[in-house]
């Protein structure tokens, strides 16, 4: 694969992440942690980091972008400005699931790996993974899963990461034990720094995006739009 000048992004969680590399490997990274602010900072992240690694907008040539699932309102901001960077140079643009780049960055050589996103409403974004001599497959693609069906598809031997921790780390350990491995929280995020090595590494793993196909992977229905449908069902 030729050396190009790559943006990467990811905004499905609360880390707002962006990663810049350049031909000769001159690499930025930005990961912004706490309350999501991703419409306010993006922009001006991304212009701090092609100072840092003196680049001009034009001279990228082509975006990356985590796709989710995860935050609606991090996905929406995170496509609008990748939008707005496809029509105005005219570059290539690639899309990849988050889950994929939580895997990505896991660290992990072998075993087994489930990333688990908070879905809210009594469900988790899950994708599992098997690792062997380093190399990645995935086991089970993107899927909206309740606990009980994640807890059918895992077992004492797999490891997990992910900010459904949170919410399901004690059911998980109750269900699996003390074996029960859980990664460390710097882990439970996508990184845009992964989803360029991915992106190396597995390519087929992306898909490239048109302006009709730049869309989430929501895997649902928001809140908003659940309640609308509740409340229509009720009529």
């Amino acid at each position: 694969m030729d050396v190009k000048n790559i943006l990467a992004a990811d905004t499905s969680s609360r880390v707002l992440s962006i990663a810049i590399r350049t031909k000769e490997k001159t690499v930025f990274e930005a990961n912004l942690e706490g309350t999501p602010r991703h419409s306010e900072q993006l922009i001006s992240l991304i212009e701090e980091g092609l100072r840092h690694v003196r680049l001009q907008k034009n001279e990228l040539d082509e975006f990356i972008w985590g796709l989710g699932p995860g935050s609606f309102t991090g996905l929406r901001i995170g496509l609008s400005v990748l939008k707005g960077f496809h029509i105005g140079f005219g570059k290539k643009s690639f899309g990849a699931s988050s889950l994929d780049v939580i895997a990505a960055g896991s660290g992990m050589v072998s075993g087994k790996l489930a990333v688990c996103v908070d879905a809210r409403r009594e469900r988790i974004y899950t994708a599992v993974y098997q690792f062997q001599n380093g190399k990645v497959k995935k086991m089970l693609r993107d899927s909206l899963l309740s606990f009980d069906q994640l807890m059918k598809k895992t077992d004492r031997q797999t490891a997990f990461a992910g900010d459904a921790l949170t919410v399901y780390g004690e059911r998980i350990r109750k269900k699996w034990g003390k074996e029960a491995l859980f990664l460390s929280q710097k882990f439970w995020y996508p990184k845009a720094s992964f989803l360029i090595t991915l992106y190396e590494a597995k390519p087929e793993w992306f898909k490239p995006l048109t302006l009709r196909t730049m869309a989430p992977l929501y895997m649902r229905i928001s809140e908003a739009e659940e309640r609308l449908v509740a409340k229509g069902h009720r009529k």
